[in-house]
């Protein structure tokens, strides 16, 4: 709710691709402005099923998981009505227990854990109201053309699936772009800079994210994705998965090739990478992924 003269917030939509949809785990946020839209909701609870096309999304269908007020404070499940209440909660959401830290007399530490320890806390009921600020939803289904027989502006096209396609590419070109970075005098800068250098704004990075997203979107099923992403979700340099190392490869020489080439073509890199990505995705699930060429992940200013 909103003081009279202010303008009212917008309703804050948290969608996540479930294992119910395509698996790939990644979380989209969208505002509602309209008070139509976000009126929508009011009376709505957690676990209910609802058609997105009522919200803007036609063709899916959500399910509300959660949501929280613009406090902070969640609605919980099983706890009637919209108002607030103090119920007990041993964790999330609401109560996350921690570990601390406490001096012993004769020196040292005493970790104390509160795992399963109940605390009260306060919650919202499981109901939606007017003040709620934050929506959870999980994509149960889509209807309409199959993914893989759509064009690249018929998937641009969707919201959801432009996102999770962007979010997709993202993850997966993390590898090159941020895991390989150039050391200079007390500096260090990732090589997505050094291709904006040539000439690729962040409008062009974008659609090479997209379009890397959008190939192994296409060339890929719900079970193959998730062997192939579950590794490459976080980044890291000291001990990095096979595949991680061989796209950070494949970045790092399409730089190169750029860099005497100097005509930085998003539509054509993206193609580039999306391809040469799919093809060591396919290597990769059938166990036979040369090994990549040896591109470090941190490189001397001066020693590209």
């Amino acid at each position: 709710m909103s003081a009279r003269g202010q303008k009212a917030l917008p309703l804050q939509l948290v969608i996540s691709d479930s294992s119910s949809f395509l698996g790939t785990g990644m979380t989209l946020k969208f505002e509602l402005e309209e008070d139509e839209k976000k009126a929508f909701f009011y009376g709505k609870k957690i676990g209910d099923v609802i058609d997105g096309s009522l919200i803007g999304f036609a063709g899916y269908t959500f399910k509300i998981t959660g949501g929280s007020d613009i406090a902070g404070f969640p609605h919980i499940k099983g706890v009637p009505g919209p108002g607030l209440k103090q119920i007990m909660r041993s964790g999330p959401p609401g109560y996350r227990p921690r570990k601390y830290k406490i001096p012993k007399k004769g020196g040292g530490y005493k970790i104390i854990n509160l795992k399963n320890v109940r605390k009260k806390k306060t919650v919202r009921g499981e109901e939606l109201s007017e003040w709620t600020r934050q929506v959870n939803l999980a994509i149960l289904e889509r209807s309409g053309a199959n993914i893989k027989e759509m064009s690249e502006n018929e998937l641009a096209n969707d919201k959801i699936l432009k996102g999770i396609a962007e979010k997709l590419g993202k993850v997966i070109l993390k590898w090159g772009f941020e895991g390989i970075t150039f050391i200079g005098e007390g500096e260090s800068t990732p090589l997505i800079e050094k291709f904006k250098e040539l000439g690729l704004d962040d409008s062009a990075i974008g659609k090479i994210y997209f379009k890397v997203g959008v190939a192994v979107l296409k060339n890929f099923e719900k079970d193959e994705l998730k062997k192939l992403l579950e590794p490459l979700k976080k980044l890291s340099r000291k001990k990095p998965p096979k595949l991680g190392r061989y796209i950070a490869a494949v970045i790092y020489t399409a730089y190169e090739e750029l860099k005497e080439k100097g005509n930085a073509n998003p539509d054509e890199l993206g193609e580039k990478l999306a391809n040469e990505i799919v093809t060591a995705m396919r290597k990769s699930l059938e166990g036979n992924l040369e090994k990549p060429k040896k591109v470090p992940f941190k490189i001397k200013e001066g020693g590209e």
